[in-house]
């Protein structure tokens, strides 16, 4: 009985922790290499405010009680994720966020795959991985929120 509480306090975390992967990875992803002409911050700020609150309100829907419904959910989620972080590689930062962007970028692409690779071991029933990789992935987490939180992205910094 011991293991398999701990197993439901492992399933919470893992739901938790996907969400706050994908989101914290929308949050800051927008870096994109495009040549169009940059935001303003508030610009900036409202479509990534609207896109990180379509990402959010998309998660919050989803409930992942087992290894069978996260090995169901999280690639659903990381595809949704996928297609969030295009429309967020399109906007282009103003130059006194581009340094921001630029230094969450590879910490928002670590996460992105982070989130793959939790589908993965979900499906292979890897539960020992999946926690690994979410305590790897807390640190960039916490550094991600901060900074959407210092550049008033404020739908992308209330991951929990």
């Amino acid at each position: 009985m011991g293991e398999h509480d701990g197993m439901g306090d492992l399933m919470g975390r893992i739901g938790l922790a996907a969400v706050a992967l994908a989101t914290t990875t929308l949050a800051i992803a927008g870096c994109g290499g495009s040549s169009a002409k940059p935001l303003t911050r508030a610009e900036l700020t409202a479509k990534a405010n609207v896109i990180c609150k379509t990402v959010t309100t998309r998660f919050a829907s989803k409930s992942i009680n087992s290894q069978q419904e996260m090995a169901r959910v999280i690639p659903e989620l990381a595809a949704f994720e996928q297609t969030a972080l295009a429309e967020l590689s399109k906007l282009v930062p103003p130059a006194e966020l581009a340094n921001d962007w630029k230094k969450f970028v590879a910490g928002a692409e670590t996460l992105a795959e982070n989130t793959a690779k939790l589908g993965e071991y979900a499906k292979a029933k890897n539960i020992k991985a999946a926690g690994s990789l979410i305590t790897g992935s807390e640190a960039i987490q916490q550094q991600m929120r901060a900074t959407a939180k210092q550049d008033g992205i404020t739908a992308c910094e209330k991951v929990t």
